[in-house]
């Protein structure tokens, strides 16, 4: 859940105000309705303003859910500065960083769909790979690389490099799996989890051995030709 106040620099308390109680009205609506179905003048109507102030603060619902994106992205960073203050291993930090991001997506399935619908499309705004979510995506990456460079556990350089996008990509994958998850509590999605970083964990000893080396570095240079 977002517990953080929208920021808008240079902004009056009251238009702040006002823009927050459009921001919540429309997750709001956007989770009820359906995304598709919710309209700009609905969430205005919603609110009890005019439709022209809706389209100040937001020129599109796209905007809406970008501000969502930003929100919970600053809340998580938050959260994992505190996090490894006291936790100096890896893989714990890791799956951290999943599990809350997955934390702060409950209960927001519906809408939530839509980024699973424009994910694969790097044109689309709400795409994870679009223009529009630069930021956030670094912002997002940089928490992993943030995570590795201070943690207890060494890795190699290439490798170090690479790996805060490569568990960025993992992350996105579990957050797909658990909005179509239809288990009880989400227990399919949690066991991935911890099966899945097992693995990866695993595979990240081995490919720490020098005898992995060249196939570490064919690896690598295939996750290059993807990032660019």
């Amino acid at each position: 859940m977002i517990r953080k106040k929208i920021k808008s620099t240079g902004e009056t308390g009251k238009s702040q105000q006002t823009r927050s109680l459009l921001f919540k009205t429309a997750i709001s609506l956007f989770q009820k309705e359906g995304y598709d179905q919710t309209t700009m003048r609905a969430i205005a109507q919603k609110a009890g303003l005019a439709v022209g102030a809706t389209y100040y603060h937001f020129k599109t619902k796209e905007d809406i859910v970008l501000e969502f994106y930003r929100l919970t992205q600053e809340e998580a960073n938050i959260q994992n500065i505190e996090f490894c203050r006291t936790e100096l291993g890896l893989k714990a930090r890791v799956k951290n960083i999943i599990r809350f991001k997955l934390g702060q997506f409950q209960g927001y399935e519906k809408f939530l769909h839509v980024l699973a619908r424009s994910g694969g499309d790097p044109k689309h705004p709400l795409s994870p790979f679009s223009k529009e979510t630069e930021q956030i995506r670094e912002d997002a990456i940089s928490l992993f690389r943030n995570a590795i460079e201070s943690s207890k556990d060494s890795m190699p350089e290439d490798l170090a490099a690479d790996l805060p996008f490569l568990f960025w990509l993992l992350q996105l994958s579990f957050i797909y799996v658990w909005l179509f998850d239809s288990s009880s509590k989400k227990k399919k999605t949690e066991i991935l989890i911890e099966k899945g970083l097992d693995l990866v964990f695993q595979l990240l000893k081995l490919s720490s051995l020098p005898i992995f080396r060249s196939v570490r570095k064919s690896i690598l240079s295939m996750i290059e030709l993807f990032k660019n």
